[in-house]
């Protein structure tokens, strides 16, 4: 039954891997990569624009290298398996000599290739599914430096998938960049061994994958626009224009220095100000006089009109006016004659509608200006 399963799922892996073949392209990522998300883990490509960050990963899977990691890249990666991480290598190139023999393993060309390697170990490392024949296509085998490793899968003598501990982590190599690449993923014997080999891990692990290129932060590639403005006397002269346009924007209009004193051309001295006052004082002040120079005028109209004598106090004179036939019915002369007699300081409007108003009856009752003989006193 256990075998039937194992079938079936790597049936449908195969399937699935030659439909991720048309995929293949970086809007959907390598078949690998899709593979490994489809089983529920957290895949990161490695690339320049996202360097490894090997603090944030469970696991690393190298995969077809062809550029060397450094020295210091090899100690980072063996800091990680020591401390817990789980390493998958596959590959089967020179570049990858320095990483091989930091684990204690050494990549052997061969004279012919091996197209199959088979299971080494009576007992499957993955019991569940084991898997008896892998196509590796490769021409290199590993060779061991005095450590002691599993293999996993060879022939005879020649071993081309180990794994080894190494402190707290594991490591897995594999001496084909074939087992896991689009094609090779279409064999149903390397699927399931896919399948296996990713059963180890925990779940939903986070993975950082790096195909063909491993890249941090000290190794990945400068940014061209950044290495553009900051390295080319184009781009620096570039950004000097920039400040020199932004400084000028924002120091526009200002000043540097001692501050001068502030030049008050329009402002008025202290006795121009007193002059104004006094003018002030002295036009509020003449308002009661052109009241009375009205009142007196408008009386001498008035006894001329009906002969009455216009030195005489405001009541006696209309009462004269009375007898003499002056008709106030309404009483607008005397309230007329009321407002010319106010002591009150008076305002100007005021002022002006007194004066309106004496004109008014001047010409409803047809009165004549006469001459005043009395002194004005403005």
């Amino acid at each position: 039954m256990r075998i039937v399963r194992a079938s079936i799922f790597s049936f449908i892996l195969v399937a699935f891997a030659c439909f991720l073949t048309s995929c293949d392209s970086p809007g959907y990522g390598t078949v690998l990569y899709q593979i490994l998300r489809k089983l529920k883990f957290r895949v990161v490509e490695i690339s320049a624009a996202y360097p490894a960050r090997l603090d944030r990963c469970e696991v690393l899977f190298l995969q077809a290298l062809d550029k060397a990691p450094t020295e210091k890249e090899v100690r980072d990666i063996q800091d990680f398996v020591n401390t817990g991480g789980t390493l998958i290598v596959a590959g089967n190139t020179k570049v990858l000599d320095g990483l091989f023999s930091a684990f204690g393993l050494e990549l052997q060309e061969l004279t012919a290739r091996l197209e199959f390697s088979e299971r080494i170990i009576e007992a499957p490392l993955f019991p569940e599914h084991p898997v008896d024949d892998l196509r590796t296509k490769t021409d290199f085998v590993i060779e061991t430096i005095g450590r002691e490793v599993a293999v996993l899968y060879g022939r005879a003598d020649d071993a081309t998938i180990v794994t080894l501990r190494d402190g707290d982590g594991r490591a897995y190599f594999i001496a084909s960049d074939y087992l896991f690449s689009r094609s090779g993923l279409r064999h149903r014997g390397n699927a399931a061994f896919l399948y296996n080999l990713m059963s180890t891990l925990p779940r939903n692990a986070r993975i950082g994958l790096a195909d063909r290129r491993y890249y941090t932060l000290e190794t990945k590639p400068p940014d061209p626009f950044v290495a553009f403005v900051f390295r080319t006397p184009g781009g620096l002269g570039a950004i000097y224009i920039c400040l020199t346009f932004f400084l000028f924007l924002v120091l526009r209009g200002r000043r540097f220095g001692k501050p001068l004193d502030a030049q008050e051309t329009n402002r008025r001295l202290s006795a121009e100000y007193v002059y104004a006052m006094t003018a002030l004082y002295q036009k509020g002040n003449t308002r009661p006089a052109v009241l009375r120079q009205i009142r007196e005028r408008f009386k001498a109209d008035l006894g001329a009109r009906w002969r009455v004598n216009p030195n005489l106090e405001t009541v006696p004179f209309l009462e004269e006016l009375a007898l003499r036939g002056g008709v106030d019915e309404d009483g607008e002369l005397r309230h007329l004659m009321a407002d010319l007699d106010a002591s009150v300081n008076i305002s100007e409007t005021r002022l002006l509608d007194i004066a309106r108003r004496v004109e008014a009856y001047r010409e409803t009752a047809k009165i004549r200006r006469t001459k005043l003989t009395v002194g004005r006193s403005l």
